[in-house]
């Protein structure tokens, strides 16, 4: 009797569909402001509503330079404000009014939080070498430059930039090493750009080991690390980090050469540093100006990437994904082909969302159907609002906008923990990492799931989403000593033209199709001797279940993979 395996082998489906979508207006509702708690009047920080109706109107409230939270409540938006620039918003005349609720949540997150499971700037370092000891042939350590403080001492002070890459190497005895060509699509993962957001880096870190320690044992972890490149980058801003860890409010880097007149230490409301997020070139300066003053939040610096942390974003990135000169950009309002490879998620918080270029204008970027479907699947799976990022409010010269503009390569910022609630605010409790019972916890299981998407798709992003993303239980395998089966039952809706099964390579890299049938209506099946998988399997390794190999006792590599395609010829990843 066949053994079902259809909760334990992974199986990767490729569909292709039409897909129709509805924008969605971020309008999140927050907890009432009736029976809130009473304000300290004597407290160094508010968070403040201000009403902001219109889009020029939202432009003049950035232009003041006030330090903007990611999060809008209809036509209201939200920022952390010292009693001197609440009173100077009052004067102005901007419809101003402390919010209570939003006020508690993040005083009562400064209380010791990297004791509370935080990883700190030096622990980070520290564990990112540990993988590296433990996956030698799956992993390499990348310094990419230098921060601001170190650039600046001579080394003295500050900290190196490092980079995370993880692939499989084949044969699977080499190390990997900076030589080792690019031939795969690359997925990046960067972090904490602002120091302040404390629970991203985590996240970036735990995406790494969860990689690395399921490769060989998990189908989908070593799909993937055989399918694609993947670069994390978990600390952007180390400088302004260990900042951070004493409970500051930073967001800046610390180039302090235009800010001897700001606070130090520093407060939220006044800080010396460049604001990273709004110092790559793509349009910088028009919504974030260097005339803004140097000491507020969003300061962009006195030249486009003039911070060393910026340059060494953009350097690693244009390594990664290379492209002729003369090439047209999206920059130059040429949308990137549809053969695309990469993809490219920078984590931020706080409040739920899946943002995507362009940050700096409302018109619809060249790419404007890819990056919203892309956006949006990645979104259903973590219950996250997606929109394109203006509809916060306009920003310039961020790490997206400039990454989509230049290299093509869809770009996307996660927005991690909610707008209120325990879980809300820059300096969550540890426990909101995994607590799914605490109000708006789990901030890994509910992303983990959004950032595998993203990964699967990274070989064609554009395209990809366009299809349905199957559930697990519409799949069956059996597998007995002589065959393998494997049924996809679809609902009417997902229409189908052809099916096929790959075993250990994906379409994309050559690997052997094996024609699925139709069996019934929207019942499509395939049924393979198994000497026929095992095979495939072995000429490289053996194929997974999610749980142990399927057959044979040769290392580990190579899992089954289901493409399908639809009516429109196009391959989607179904997950």
């Amino acid at each position: 009797m066949g053994v079902i395996h259809s909760r334990t082998t992974r199986l990767f489906l490729f569909i292709s569909a039409v897909v129709l979508f509805q924008v969605v207006v971020i309008a999140t509702l927050l907890t009432p402001l009736t029976a809130t708690p009473a304000v300290d009047p004597d407290a160094d920080l508010f968070v403040v509503r201000i009403h902001a109706p219109t889009p020029p109107i939202t432009a003049r409230l950035v232009a003041t330079g006030v330090d903007l939270l990611e999060m809008r409540d209809g036509a209201d938006l939200f920022a952390l404000v010292t009693p001197d620039e609440y009173n100077r918003l009052l004067s102005a005349g901007w419809a101003v009014r402390i919010d209570a609720v939003q006020t508690e949540l993040l005083t009562a997150a400064r209380i010791q939080p990297f004791l509370g499971g935080y990883r700190t700037t030096a622990e980070i370092e520290r564990d990112l070498r540990a993988l590296v000891d433990q996956y030698p042939t799956l992993t390499r350590l990348q310094d990419y430059g230098d921060s601001w403080e170190k650039q600046q001492s001579g080394g003295t002070a500050g900290h190196d930039l490092w980079a995370l890459h993880l692939r499989s190497p084949h044969p699977p005895t080499q190390t990997l090493t900076a030589t080792t060509p690019i031939s795969k699509p690359v997925f990046f993962l960067m972090a904490a750009i602002h120091p302040r957001e404390i629970a991203v880096t985590e996240i970036a870190m735990r995406f790494a080991e969860y990689l690395l320690a399921g490769y060989g044992t998990d189908a989908e972890a070593t799909w993937l690390l055989d399918a694609y490149d993947v670069v994390v980058v978990p600390l952007v801003n180390p400088d302004g980090y260990r900042l951070a860890e004493r409970e500051l409010f930073q967001r800046k880097n610390r180039n302090l050469t235009r800010s001897a007149s700001c606070a130090e230490p520093p407060t939220s409301g006044n800080q010396g540093g460049v604001d990273l997020n709004r110092n790559f070139g793509y349009r910088w300066g028009s919504v974030d100006t260097p005339f803004t003053n140097p000491c507020s939040q969003t300061y962009p610096g006195h030249a486009a990437a003039s911070e060393p942390e910026t340059q060494a974003i953009k350097a690693i990135l244009r390594t990664l994904y290379p492209r002729p000169s003369d090439a047209p950009r999206p920059a130059d309002g040429v949308a990137a082909p549809d053969d695309t490879t990469g993809v490219i998620i920078t984590l931020h918080s706080y409040s739920d969302l899946i943002l995507w270029p362009w940050g700096s204008s409302p018109a619809p970027a060249p790419n404007a159907d890819g990056l919203e479907r892309l956006g949006r699947r990645m979104a259903t799976l973590n219950g996250y609002t997606p929109a394109q990022s203006v509809y916060l409010y306009p920003t310039s010269g961020t790490t997206d906008d400039w990454a989509y503009a230049e290299l093509g390569v869809p770009a996307y910022t996660y927005e991690i923990g909610p707008m209120f609630g325990p879980c809300g605010g820059f300096m969550p409790p540890f426990e909101c990492m995994d607590n799914y019972q605490r109000e708006g916890g789990n901030f890994w299981g509910r992303n983990l799931a959004a950032l595998l998407y993203g990964l699967q798709v990274a070989a064609a992003p554009y395209t990809m989403p366009a299809g349905p993303h199957l559930a697990e239980d519409q799949l069956t395998v059996i597998s007995d000593t002589a065959r393998l089966t494997v049924t996809m039952t679809l609902a009417a809706t997902d229409p189908l033209t052809a099916a096929e099964l790959y075993i250990g390579q994906t379409h994309w890299r050559g690997g052997t199709p094996y024609p699925l049938q139709p069996t019934a209506p929207n019942v499509w099946q395939v049924v393979l001797p198994l000497a026929e998988v095992q095979a495939q399997c072995e000429r490289g390794a053996t194929c997974l279940s999610r749980t142990a190999p399927l057959t044979g006792t040769a290392p580990v590599r190579d899992v089954p993979i289901l493409l399908l395609r639809g009516q429109t010829g196009r391959w989607g990843c179904g997950g």
